[in-house]
């Protein structure tokens, strides 16, 4: 009979957790890095809100993967994912920026510059950066649930070998049993030899 999985520990859910808002940093990063960089190649698409709402999606995606191999139990993997994802984003974001505008200029930018990148807001972009939190924390509470229904099945076959009733497909067995020693004659069967001229 197959066994459940026992439910994976709570550091066990939050490693994974940190490992994928690791990857998500560094999607992030890769996505703004892109969308800062200097060039007229797709300008229009990069600075969009509709390609920041992609990243948003993908890193939300790739810390809600890393609770995937995990048998989670309880709200905290949700609530880790989507912090870790939004996070990410608001890291991966900044670090992004700097290096697509470094790149593109060749040199560091100005203090001033890092100052107002750094400098922690909410606006319309980090309102949007809460794909990445939904999308993660949907994720991991999906495989919460799914770990939670996905218990072992009772065997069908109770009358097997052992089981009340003998072997499934297997009529049982009626025969009457043999008289032993001390034991009278079966009933209805024969009373002996018949006496001699009819009982007379």
């Amino acid at each position: 009979m197959p066994q459940n999985r026992p439910a994976t520990s709570n550091g066990g859910v939050i490693a994974l957790i940190l490992v994928g808002g690791a990857f998500a940093t560094g999607v992030a990063a890769l996505f703004m890095t892109v969308r800062s960089y200097a060039t007229p190649a797709m300008l229009g698409f990069r600075t969009s809100p509709a390609y920041f709402l992609i990243a948003c999606l993908f890193a939300g995606l790739v810390v809600g993967t890393a609770v995937l191999p995990t048998r989670p139990r309880g709200p905290l993997a949700p609530i880790l994912a989507g912090l870790s994802a939004y996070v990410a984003m608001e890291v991966g974001g900044r670090i992004g920026m700097i290096l697509g505008l470094t790149l593109s200029a060749q040199g560091m930018p100005s203090g001033e510059f890092l100052t107002a990148v750094l400098k922690p807001v909410f606006g319309r972009y980090q309102a949007f950066e809460l794909l990445a939190l939904v999308a993660a924390a949907g994720l991991a509470g999906l495989r919460v649930l799914t770990a939670k229904t996905g218990g072992a099945s009772q065997p069908w076959n109770a009358g097997a070998p052992g089981g009340p009733f003998g072997a499934p497909g297997r009529p049982p067995s009626y025969q009457q049993p043999f008289p032993g020693g001390g034991q009278g004659p079966v009933p209805g069967g024969p009373q002996g030899a018949p006496p001699p001229h009819g009982g007379a």
